[in-house]
């Protein structure tokens, strides 16, 4: 039994290591813009599932999937939280939780791959401090809990395919499924799986195989995946294929009506140049990481144009290839169906775990040669940037950028999206908190919403003292996170901003007692 452990010791330390560190900080971190637009769906579903009520059926939803927000509705009643902070920092900790047990997962997947502990070290990593990922891991229950069910779905199937194992397979499908049951392009990875079944059939054929035990566990699959997916989504209980294309199609062509600033220009949503995600991946990507992935891709196809047995095989070449493929196929995909993608690339976070795979297949070519040293160099000294950046701007972590984008004063502000979620708001409302002592604050913002959801981020006897109003003029402070207006407000009475990489992501004006001076409305 020590001999089969052995191998994943460094990955239990990193996952209690990053968990003890999580429990340090994730009451840092403020609430995200959907987070309540997310809670709300899924208390229909809940109320479907356990009282009969059709407001399902009824009420207009987004068409996501209601799995983790089930997940996290079930810890919420169980544990009977009532109030709003505790809430969301209970939701922010379990999210981020099921985040580290993905990582753990995809440190197994590595190992497997490499078998050598370094490597899958390094794949821990690059899994849970890529740091947009990281900060999202807390507030965002959408984006990130399928990324997580990816990478651990990916796991589940390079297990199952290398042992065969019926009860294997079941748990990939289980693992793919759920996800899908979160976000629908999950149906993409299950029909990559579908793929590697199919080169499996043809083996069987071409070697004069029976291939019944690939049928059965092809089967068994199907069942885990299309069995989890539907009980995971309540939405889909009446009519589970007709409600299923119905948000397919939803969601391919998703009605979000607003612009997105991307190179200096608001433009709709509806329609970005191809472009879009491609150079906020590019941009908002560490260095190093980008260089592996690619030339990692490069090194993969170029090898099997050249020499594809080796890669239709059952075995790690095929896998590295299948990796390009989940990376490759959804964007190509959303790109082609001119989907509507928003908020830097953050819909696209699940195809990062197939990047990193293959990532890992450049670093460990390089590795097991005399530049070993080099490359281990190479990792540390990206671990350490990023670790520097992590601390300096905690708990901004998803306001990253990295070197291939000019910093200058206020650059990226003018240019890009940056706290577009308006987590930030906490830390403003924060220290207003501490620097007024008046039992009644007045505060108002460019947007109410994301400012309002941070209130209730607040502890009680705190959050009492603040008073949300609609007119500035009437206000306290005026606290901004620049959506949609990333200029300056007309008015030097800054009392408090937070800034990175060169560009202010949250200011705080004075307007009591500071006369008729104050931000005009965007």
């Amino acid at each position: 039994m020590k001999s089969k452990i052995e191998p994943y010791i460094p990955g239990i330390l990193l996952f209690v290591f990053t968990l003890i560190l999580g429990l340090i900080v994730y009451k840092d971190y403020g609430m995200g813009w959907d987070e309540p637009l997310q809670r709300e769906p899924a208390m229909m579903s809940w109320n479907y599932v356990f009282f009969g009520n059709q407001d399902l059926f009824l009420k207009e939803t987004d068409n996501h999937g209601a799995g983790f927000e089930l997940l996290l509705l079930m810890f919420e009643k169980s544990m009977k939280i009532t109030d709003s902070r505790e809430i969301y920092v209970m939701r922010h900790l379990v999210t981020h939780i099921v985040f580290l047990l993905s990582a753990f997962a995809g440190y197994v997947l590595a190992y497997r791959l490499f078998r050598d502990k370094w490597v899958a070290c390094i794949a821990f990593i690059m899994f849970a401090f890529a740091p947009r990922i990281y900060a999202h891991s807390y507030f965002n229950s959408k984006d990130l809990p399928y990324m997580c069910m990816v990478l651990i779905g990916l796991a589940f199937t390079q297990i199952a395919f290398d042992k065969k194992k019926w009860w294997w397979f079941l748990l990939a499908g289980m693992a793919l499924g759920y996800g899908t049951g979160i976000r629908i392009m999950g149906i993409v990875y299950g029909l990559l799986v579908g793929l590697l079944f199919l080169v499996d059939l043809i083996m069987n054929i071409k070697e004069k195989e029976k291939p019944t035990k690939t049928l059965i566990n092809m089967g068994v699959f199907t069942a885990g995946f299309t069995g989890l997916l539907y009980l995971a989504w309540p939405y889909l209980w009446k009519a589970p294929v007709a409600k299923f294309i119905e948000s397919f199609v939803a969601l391919a062509h998703f009605k979000f009506e607003g612009a997105v600033l991307f190179e200096g220009k608001f433009i709709p949503a509806t329609q970005l140049p191809w472009t879009y995600f491609p150079t906020w991946f590019i941009i908002s990507t560490p260095i190093l990481w980008l260089i592996a992935g690619f030339a990692g891709m490069a090194w993969i196809i170029f090898n099997f144009v050249t020499n594809p047995k080796n890669y239709i095989k059952n075995g790690n070449e095929r896998n590295f290839l299948f990796y390009v493929l989940c990376f490759i196929a959804p964007v190509v995909a959303i790109i082609g169906m001119h989907s509507v993608i928003y908020d830097d690339w953050r819909h696209l976070y699940f195809v990062y775990p197939a990047f990193v795979l293959v990532g890992l297949y450049f670093i460990n070519r390089l590795y097991v040669t005399k530049l070993k040293m080099v490359i281990l160099a190479a990792c540390g000294l990206q671990i350490l940037l990023i670790a520097n950046f992590m601390i300096l701007n905690h708990p901004h972590e998803q306001v990253y950028f990295n070197a291939l984008v000019k910093q200058d004063d206020e650059y990226l502000r003018n240019n890009y999206d940056m706290e577009y979620w308006g987590c930030s708001f906490k830390q403003a409302l924060d220290q207003i908190a501490e620097s007024d002592t008046s039992s009644v604050i007045k505060v108002s913002g460019n947007w109410a919403f994301p400012l309002n959801n941070n209130i209730m981020m607040l502890p009680k006897e705190v959050r009492k003292r603040f008073v949300l109003v609609n007119e500035p003029e009437k206000s306290d402070y005026f606290l901004t996170n620049f959506r949609m207006h990333p200029g300056d407000y007309p008015s030097n009475n800054i009392q408090y901003e937070i800034s990175l990489c060169h560009s202010t992501i949250m200011r705080v004006y004075k307007i009591k007692n500071t006369g008729p001076q104050v931000p005009a409305r965007p």
